[in-house]
């Protein structure tokens, strides 16, 4: 037992002297050193953030820690990421555009290139979040739902929130929001029409995809109060600056901005805007138009559609997943049917022959004043104003309840509502499905007809029929 134990003395002592004179084997004191730099061809999708890894491998083909690699797009210096204990390194690249990129990432002096492509996606959707108000708890929920959008959608947010630093921002591969252009300090007016214009120029010539969706998210109004603001009101309200967007001056923005071609969906989260004095004005910018003809819930649209869009996916199928999902999120709430719910698509291509047949069948409206009468004392009202003067009425029950009430030819608003959610509920006893939603100016006496007047002359719809004529008509 002696011999043993002097013998573990012993060979403590000689290896605690190799210890210290730095005689211990290599494998043990060698700092690691890139050798190899493993990096193979990329491919992600234009609109999204995405992330480009390399690995870094020592002389025994094991990862090297905490070293520094440089990456390189193009030959212009990107940045720098730290390996990880996999010998990692990770770094963030935004391409909105399709396109192929040389990366080189360096690290010890070792260098490998390669190539990251970027593929378009078969959707972007753009979103004018307009925030700047007392919406703004409710950007961060529709924030979240849009997180989920699936592998074939890229989106972009123009983010004006109540409080300093705003900009831009677009979703990374992994479904988390990332800011590619911030505004710190800076306090974006999201309720001027050319401050639209340039943003959505700018994405439309940068942004690559097949097709392409708008929305405008914030408070609406129809085309009510534009008169007030116009070229500086009705949507994208900033409470900050005291400004929003005009229906007219919208026009503008996307006509100008689009240069001639169209939007596949133009949609409003936001009140009153299926109304078909707004669809006219906006015929021409897109060619499905997404909007409520009652006011919006707070809570808004619920973006989980995003996430059922397939590449196959046709412009009338994204658009009747907004209505869907609309439909089944309000689904338990009788408290907003009570009040009128509502979300529509409108096909713009049909709009203008709705509207010449719509001038035909006022001949016979005037022709029958008690009968309008009778059918308007009972039709359903889309708005209704501070003083209860009935404002906005639903033209499609308008229609169903004249064509039912007597044998005539009339405008069929199914060829404009191509596919729609609407019912109000009068009791829980009473609900009231719409076949067709959308509104329009029917005021319920000539001194409500005169308070939006001036409102209602910033419009294309009252000079290119007359139906302002037998507004007036009819209420004299």
């Amino acid at each position: 037992m002696r011999r043993k134990r002097s013998l573990r003395w012993f060979l403590l002592i000689v290896v605690s002297a190799l210890f210290l004179s730095g005689c211990m084997p290599e494998i043990y004191t060698h700092a690691s050193t890139p050798s190899t730099i493993i990096a193979d061809n990329e491919t992600h999708i234009a609109g999204r953030y995405a992330f480009v890894d390399v690995q870094v491998l020592d002389e025994y083909g094991l990862p090297v820690s905490g070293e520094d690699v440089s990456f390189y797009v193009d030959g212009a210096f990107l940045g720098e990421a730290t390996t990880d204990t996999s010998g990692v390194a990770r770094i963030g690249f935004f391409s909105p555009s399709e396109k192929t990129y040389t990366f080189t990432a360096v690290a010890g002096g070792v260098s490998r290139s390669f190539d990251v492509s970027f593929t378009k996606p078969k959707w972007l959707f753009i979103v004018w979040m307009a925030a700047d108000n007392n919406l703004y708890y409710y950007s961060e929920d529709d924030l979240s739902e849009m997180r989920n959008a699936s592998g074939s959608v890229s989106v972009v947010v123009v983010y004006d929130g109540v409080e300093i630093g705003d900009g831009v921002l677009v979703l990374d591969e992994n479904g988390n929001w990332q800011a590619v252009v911030g505004m710190v300090g800076i306090d974006f007016n999201s309720g001027s029409y050319t401050n639209l214009e340039a943003w959505l120029e700018m994405i439309l010539n940068q942004f690559d995809a097949d097709r392409y969706a708008l929305v405008i998210w914030d408070h609406g109004s129809a085309w009510i109060g534009d008169s007030y603001y116009i070229s500086t009101k009705a949507v994208g309200f900033d409470e900050t600056r005291g400004t929003a967007i005009a229906v007219a001056d919208l026009r503008k923005a996307l006509e100008n901005a689009l240069s001639g071609d169209k939007l596949d969906i133009l949609g409003f989260d936001a009140c009153l805007m299926g109304s078909l004095e707004v669809i006219y004005e906006l015929r021409n910018t897109a060619d499905y138009i997404v909007a409520s003809s009652f006011n919006e819930p707070a809570e808004g649209w619920d973006y989980s559609f995003l996430g059922e869009i397939a590449s196959d996916s046709t412009p009338l199928d994204v658009a009747s997943m907004i209505v869907d999902s609309y439909r089944e999120y309000y689904s338990s709430y009788d408290y907003y049917r009570q009040i009128g719910l509502s979300l529509a698509v409108y096909d713009t291509s049909q709009v203008e022959v709705f509207v010449s047949d719509l001038n035909l069948f006022i001949s016979d409206l005037k022709a029958d004043l008690s009968k309008v009468d009778a059918v308007y004392s009972d039709v359903v009202k889309s708005y209704i104003d501070d003083y209860n003067q009935t404002v906005l009425v639903d033209l499609g029950d308008f229609i169903d309840k004249w064509v039912s009430s007597r044998i005539t030819a009339a405008p069929d608003p199914r060829s404009v509502v191509v596919y729609s959610y609407g019912e109000i509920s009068y009791s829980e006893m009473a609900r009231q499905p719409l076949s067709s939603p959308i509104s329009i100016f029917m005021p319920e006496s000539m001194l409500c007809y005169q308070d939006y007047w001036e409102d209602y002359q910033t419009l294309s719809f009252p000079y290119d029929t007359q139906w302002d004529e037998f507004l007036e008509y009819w209420l004299n």
